[in-house]
């Protein structure tokens, strides 16, 4: 699991995919991720991923997403573990982890909250991008994350 803050280039994000999965519009793009296309195009707009569809279909066609990232990972030979400067390398299954991690946590806020699906739809989609990074920053707490989406409900 990562023990730092992954920073990244969203719109090179965005060209990577379009490059690796052969697409030329966020239309098509949405498509092969499974959303609707204001889903990637409001994502586009907040300088935001939709995670869940990139998660998914890097899994699913077992596209590495440090390359996705833009996360540069070399061999270090003498311990055998991926390493870079100052930034650790993630994989799939992590991001997978994280995704889940995710969910649940809105899972369970949510079914209390007892909302219309529309507002309920409305707040995981904003909520889900803040939990993934917090994720990776809190190295998989669920105590720490779910806090955190605790906190946005409370303010919001």
């Amino acid at each position: 699991m990562l023990s730092e803050t992954v920073n990244f280039d969203i719109e090179a994000v965005y060209e990577r995919l379009y490059k690796l999965l052969n697409v030329t519009s966020d239309s098509a793009l949405s498509e092969i991720l499974g959303l609707s296309p204001s889903a990637v195009r409001n994502a586009r707009n907040r300088q935001s991923l939709p995670w869940e569809g990139i998660v998914k279909t890097c899994a699913d066609r077992k596209i590495d997403l440090n390359h996705v990232f833009g996360v540069n990972v070399e061999r270090d030979n003498n311990q055998g573990v991926e390493s870079q400067d100052k930034t650790q390398a993630f994989d799939v299954s992590d991001a997978v982890a994280a995704n889940a991690l995710v969910e649940k946590i809105l899972d369970d806020l949510m079914f209390v909250k007892n909302l219309p699906a529309d507002r309920e739809l409305f707040i995981r989609g904003k909520l889900r991008p803040m939990l993934f990074e917090k994720t990776f920053e809190y190295q998989f707490n669920e105590v720490m994350v779910k806090t955190a989406a605790e906190g946005a409900l409370y303010m919001a």
